[in-house]
């Protein structure tokens, strides 16, 4: 459907100010999302307006989680390393989609994170 420019401003204006989300928007007026968020766009650049953080209407970003470290004081340098080669092989894992579980040599159980193939 074809919309003047007024109305794609109507429709942008909407979504700019968080009266609907994209994707509402979308669906109301059959376009396509990235339609909709051109329109918001064009509102915004028209009327020389900040661009919005998200949907949501929070222009913060989330905090940021402290790790607690503390009980890694007490650790000597090769228990600190042995410490990062753990961390690193469960990351790898992890890409990988899976995952040991704890035990050592050939009785070591791999879990699958998912029930895909990984391949």
């Amino acid at each position: 459907m074809k919309y003047t420019k007024q109305e794609r401003l109507e429709i942008g204006k909407e979504i700019y100010t968080h009266n609907i989300s994209v994707y509402v928007a979308a669906e109301k007026y059959g376009i396509d999302p990235t339609t909709a968020r051109g329109y918001m766009r064009m509102y915004r650049d028209i009327n020389a307006l900040p661009p919005v953080a998200d949907n949501a209407g929070s222009a913060k970003p989330a905090p940021r989680r402290r790790i607690d470290y503390s009980d890694l004081e007490g650790l000597t340098k090769e228990q600190l390393v042995d410490e990062v080669i753990r961390a690193r092989a469960e990351a790898e894992r992890a890409k990988k989609g899976y995952t040991v579980q704890e035990g050592g040599g050939a009785g070591k159980e791999f879990i699958s994170l998912s029930n895909q193939s990984s391949r």
